[in-house]
């Protein structure tokens, strides 16, 4: 029996102690990878790094990337075509000046040419096959080595050291995975993953109906931190506010990624939680990281890759961010564009923190409304429902009515029925049992002045739905 028919259809079925165990059981063979001795190694390299002066940073970034830019040429089909045929050879990438040289990999580049961007000296079995969608809803997948997963992780880690917390901190996730069945209707709306230091928390479960509970474990039980998405934190932080509900046992920190956190969102989470709040940005391709230090300023993880700020627009201050990845030589990411945009600090500028790696003063990426689902729920985050949807070009999520939706999706040319009941059917698992689902079908999806469109957009007159765009408006 395959992993994902245990996690779909086995486990929900079980009780809630088998539930936890089979929670333990994840947890202890992730924290083999996650945490072991590669983690600690690079954990310990990292620490010693952060305190390089500009000209080490340099001179090992660019060491780094010569290495890089040979390793693809030599074993990478995709690269070593594509830049044959602009007359480009290794010779010509010295330093990280030279990557302008190179084109851009795209989304689309990675899903058209899958299987070439896998280098040539990996062995099939070192392979980890990952896929996620972001937030537009297309389907990407790639592949990651274990020595990549440590490597991120590490660099996560050092991160979370900076705010005064330490590997073995117990904390709090809150998470859009679904390790507490949607459909269940009393506590515990929480999961143990005790290898990991974790309570797990669903975003499907942050009800008003359930909220008195899960405040109740908050306050029965101290974490160090929390950690998740900011969107799912501030719907904690809403529904406990509407409910009068307060944290009697509050975190030391929130730690947050892989959304941009909005200004009323962070507004909310510090009332709600009196902590530091910080953030990392990253994507799950794992070739490039950006983090907080404590003067809330991102950082370049620069051991991890390089990031380059590509013109928007002329007089825009804004830049598209392009990754150059060192963690993965299996599945190379280089001048890739994960779609999001920073403003860079001016260079010369140093921060008062100390550290000398590039800065940037703040990451642009989507600001989404959230859908409100007939439970009470408001969800932001829809990437979990197109993971696996190849037939699915773009979409975006339209709430107008209380208790529908409609998927605006636009569709590949092998696209069907078949795909509709299964996006229909990932809605009710992922997100609400009882929300309808409307289709269209347009040819694009609208873009903004900046080039994207927003995944989830709210008309709701009179919802925190409504609200919440007010507040990221302005």
């Amino acid at each position: 029996m395959s992993e994902s028919v245990l996690v779909e259809q086995i486990y929900p079925r079980l009780p809630v102690f088998l539930q936890n165990a089979a929670c333990w059981y994840y947890g202890k063979k992730e924290a083999r990878v996650r945490c072991g001795k590669i983690f600690e190694q690079r954990l310990r390299e990292l620490m010693n790094s952060e305190k390089w002066s500009a000209a080490e940073i340099e001179s090992y970034q660019n060491e780094k990337l010569r290495f890089l830019i040979r390793h693809a040429y030599d074993s990478v089909p995709y690269y070593r075509e594509r830049w044959k045929a602009l007359k480009l050879s290794p010779e010509d990438i010295r330093n990280r000046g030279d990557l302008a040289k190179l084109p851009v990999l795209t989304k689309e580049d990675v899903r058209q040419n899958f299987s070439r961007l896998v280098s040539e000296r990996v062995s099939r079995h070192e392979l980890v096959r990952r896929h996620t969608s972001g937030t537009t809803g297309k389907a990407l997948h790639f592949y990651v080595t274990n020595e990549a997963i440590a490597f991120q992780w590490a660099i996560w880690w050092r991160h979370r050291m900076r705010f005064g917390l330490e590997p073995g901190s117990w904390h709090a996730n809150f998470t859009g995975k679904r390790v507490v069945p949607l459909d269940q209707s009393s506590p515990p709306y929480w999961r143990w993953n005790r290898p990991m230091c974790q309570a797990l928390l669903t975003m499907h479960h942050l009800t008003p109906a359930k909220i008195s509970s899960v405040m109740e474990f908050l306050n029965t039980n101290h974490f160090d931190f929390y950690s998740g998405y900011p969107s799912i934190i501030h719907m904690l932080a809403l529904n406990a506010f509407e409910a009068g509900l307060t944290l009697d046992a509050p975190p030391r920190a929130v730690v947050t990624g892989a959304e941009n956190m909005l200004d009323f969102q962070r507004r909310d989470i510090e009332k709600f939680t009196g902590a530091i709040l910080t953030d990392q940005y990253g994507c799950s391709e794992g070739c490039g990281n950006a983090s907080h230090c404590p003067q809330f300023v991102y950082h370049e993880d620069f051991e991890f890759g390089i990031l380059e700020g590509a013109e928007l627009s002329p007089n825009h201050p804004a830049k598209s961010i392009l990754c150059t990845g060192f963690g993965c030589d299996a599945f190379p990411f280089i001048r890739y564009e994960v779609g999001d945009a920073g403003v860079w600090q001016q260079d010369g500028a140093a921060c008062s923190c100390g550290r000398h790696s590039r800065a940037m003063t703040r990451i642009e990426g989507r600001e989404d409304d959230y859908v409100v689902t007939p439970e009470g729920a408001r969800i932001m985050r829809f990437d979990y429902i197109f993971k696996d949807a190849l037939n699915v070009s773009e979409v975006q999520i339209v709430q107008e009515q209380m208790g529908e939706i409609t998927a605006r999706v636009v569709r590949r040319s092998s696209y069907g029925a078949k795909d509709e009941a299964e996006i229909s059917r990932e809605v009710q698992r992922w997100i609400s049992p009882t929300i309808r689902v409307r289709f269209e079908y347009p040819g694009e999806i609208e873009r903004g002045a900046n080039g994207k469109f927003r995944a989830v957009v709210s008309r709701l007159k009179s919802s925190a739905s409504t609200q919440a765009s007010d507040h990221a408006n302005h």
